[in-house]
């Protein structure tokens, strides 16, 4: 009879034990469910959430929150955005969120990504799916002028600081080229772009990639030889595991720009052996600019 009830009494442990170890295992999916479905949270820890990012969540959690009869309804997002007048006289337009405003000073940054491999794609799919549950949604949009206007908020208008042209170093660099016909003759980098006053027919500024344009011989329809200057056709290879993810980005000021100018002699004549005295017309990316003289010797 101890014998029997020896038995009973452990099979009636072990049974216990299975049903503590089977409530550990429910309370802890719940958990992991709890966890899993708390999507702002989540992403917050990821990375600090933009105003875009902060009304698509919002717009989503609402959404999950409502039953069918949702959907006659119209959903309102409340829009902030600076009209700012840049260097040109142009109004750009920009979200609060990309300015960072100082004392005398402002700048603003903004970019924009698409394709495979892009980490807000994810966000952006399923908030598509919750807008479906609102009839309209409609953006109530405030402008502000950050920087003319009466109620501007500082006044100044932001140009990016471009370095002088080294004067004295451009008329050294240019005052020996080579005096071959339909050729290259000069490839400068600079800030500037370049305009040739004074230099015989068929010389040329070119303002293009890094090895952008050539020159060569062509026959016409009647054989006749003539000297053209054109752009090299580049052809694009995609590599099998690249990233399709590609991103623009636009900036007030905005990005100091770098110019490969070439000279050309599109001309059949060469100049070897001459001396011409000629000008040069510098402007930097605002169209600001002078004049320089310039000595060269064909050689």
């Amino acid at each position: 009879m101890e014998i029997g009830m020896s038995k009973l009494r452990k099979k009636w442990i072990i049974g216990l034990g299975l049903g503590v170890i089977a409530l550990g295992l429910v309370v802890c999916s719940i958990a992991i469910w709890i966890k899993s479905s708390a999507l702002p949270d989540d992403i917050q820890v990821e990375r600090k959430l933009t105003v875009e990012d902060s009304i698509f969540l919002n717009l989503e959690k609402k959404a999950k929150q409502t039953s069918n009869k949702i959907i006659d309804s119209t959903f309102h997002i409340k829009v902030d955005l600076y009209r700012v007048l840049n260097y040109k006289g142009d109004t750009t337009i920009w979200r609060t969120s990309d300015c960072e405003i100082k004392k005398k000073s402002f700048e603003c940054y903004h970019q924009e990504c698409w394709g495979i491999g892009c980490s807000r794609n994810r966000l952006r799919t399923r908030v598509w799916m919750t807008k479906i549950h609102y009839k309209d949604t409609v953006y109530d949009t405030t402008h502000r002028n950050l920087n003319f206007g009466k109620n501007a908020l500082i006044k100044y208008i932001p140009v990016t600081k471009i370095p002088k042209l080294d004067r004295r170093q451009m008329k050294k660099s240019l005052s020996k080229l080579s005096g071959e016909a339909c050729s290259e003759i000069a490839n400068l980098k600079s800030n500037y772009t370049f305009e040739a006053i004074g230099l015989p027919e068929g010389f040329t500024w070119k303002v293009d990639s890094n090895e952008g344009n050539k020159a060569y011989i062509k026959q016409d329809s009647s054989f006749r030889k003539k000297c053209v200057v054109s752009e090299v056709k580049w052809k694009m290879f995609k590599h099998p595991n690249a990233n399709f993810c590609r991103c623009s980005a636009i900036s007030l000021p905005e990005q100091k720009e770098t110019f490969y100018s070439r000279l050309f002699n599109g001309s059949l004549q060469a100049y070897k052996d001459t001396t011409i005295s000629w000008k040069l017309v510098y402007k930097d990316q605002y169209g600001r600019g002078d004049t320089l003289n310039i000595k060269t010797k064909f050689e």
